[in-house]
């Protein structure tokens, strides 16, 4: 990239708007002794974001991008970061070649053991989950070709199956890293102007290799030091425990006498 990152809004009109930013790592929780912070959407009360990333306008470098391993801007997914240029983290989309450990997401938000019970928030990290829930759009006869058109702009999709006369979708990308940034990106948005996206993980990933990543993610995990596992502070109730991974992926793992799920959904 040989162009400055764009400030995307001003910090005068987010603290106007009474939208404080946290990104991870820049908060500090003297409970957990650990910083933490960021995965909290500002968006989330709204009716609709006021705010959205324009890849093509605002990619470019940071001051992150001269540090390895630098996460990528949750803000700047959102559309709604006003460092630019100053900015520690990457404002540009992921790519293949960006891997981060297993217990974090691509902004650097600690991962949890369980989803959230409506399938919000950062992830699990026992499973590796390419696909959104995409709900509720207006049931037009163009609505799937305009959710891919919005959708694959963040990455390159891998199929998207669609639920009869209910205008919910599911997106299933190539890569999680992938799935991750456009949760971010497209929460909250619009894409025929008649509503608001709700964007969630997929309770289930139908293909038929998800049961082989399960295990590669998993085994990867164990491998990484242990201090890099966290719980997700933001997770006030434990979740319900359904169907991170299938009986077929303990058994590959040899993991039923330490840790029992549920294979319903």
């Amino acid at each position: 990239m040989d162009r400055p990152a764009r400030v995307q809004v001003s910090e005068s009109e987010l603290d106007k708007a009474g939208d404080v930013q946290h990104q991870p790592g820049q908060v500090y929780n003297i409970w957990y002794d650990k910083w933490a912070g960021g995965d909290r959407d500002p968006n989330a009360k709204r009716r609709r974001s006021p705010y959205k990333c324009n890849p093509e306008k605002d990619t470019g470098y940071t001051k992150g991008s001269k540090v390895k391993g630098s996460y990528f801007c949750l803000h700047f997914a959102r559309g709604m970061c006003y460092k630019g240029e100053k900015c520690s983290f990457l404002h540009r989309l992921p790519t293949d070649t960006d891997v981060f450990a297993a217990s974090v997401d691509c902004f650097g938000r600690d991962k949890f053991a369980h989803y959230r019970d409506d399938m919000s928030g950062v992830g699990s990290f026992l499973r590796e989950n390419r696909t959104l829930f995409v709900g509720y759009l207006d049931k037009s006869k163009d609505s799937q070709r305009l959710v891919r058109r919005a959708f694959k702009q963040w990455g390159p999709i891998a199929k998207i199956k669609k639920m009869d006369t209910r205008g919910i979708y599911f997106v299933t990308f190539e890569s999680e890293i992938y799935a991750q940034f456009a949760k971010e990106a497209m929460a909250h948005q619009t894409i025929t102007g008649k509503e608001t996206l709700v964007v969630r993980w997929a309770s289930h990933d139908d293909d038929e290799t998800a049961d082989d990543r399960a295990v590669r993610t998993i085994k990867r995990l164990l491998e990484e030091p242990a201090a890099k596992v966290q719980p997700d502070l933001n997770q006030t109730e434990p979740a319900k425990e359904t169907g991170l991974i299938s009986s077929a992926a303990r058994k590959k793992l040899k993991l039923r006498s330490v840790v029992t799920y549920s294979d319903s959904e």
